[in-house]
């Protein structure tokens, strides 16, 4: 009906017209569809307020196994290979290098490192890609 605009007939209610056929009225059909469409509005609204609750709902049980890190200027961290792109690659290599000291606090969970020479690392960091450095 939604592709056509025709209602799908099985065979059987061709030839035994089923009690919804014979009730059939035209005039409280089209009574009803112009009903239906002044309460569309609503019907959306409905729609969009339980589609809200779900993903509210969502997101709170996703954010529950979220694990947040902050660092402060001056924590030891070591940084994730895989983030830095540079090193070799390969299943027995180290997955984390270097110890690197928090420069600043650039944002939420963005950092500028240096290294332990006092050189400062390109670019920021996000807190994904480091860990703290326990001595």
């Amino acid at each position: 009906m939604l592709a056509y605009g025709a209602e799908v007939v099985i065979p059987v209610e061709i030839s035994h017209s089923p009690p919804r056929i014979q009730a059939y009225n035209e005039e409280e059909n089209e009574e009803g569809k112009r009903l239906a469409l002044d309460l569309i509005d609503e019907v959306r609204d409905a729609a969009h307020t339980k589609i809200m609750e779900y993903q509210k709902k969502a997101s709170f049980y996703y954010n529950l196994g979220v694990k947040e890190r902050f660092f402060k200027q001056g924590d030891l961290v070591l940084r994730k290979v895989e983030a830095s792109g540079i090193g070799q690659k390969g299943k027995l290599t180290p997955n984390w290098e270097g110890t690197y000291r928090v420069k600043s606090v650039q944002g939420r969970g963005s950092y500028k490192l240096d290294t332990m020479d006092g050189e400062e690392v390109p670019r920021t960091w996000h807190d994904r890609n480091l860990k703290v450095y326990y001595l």
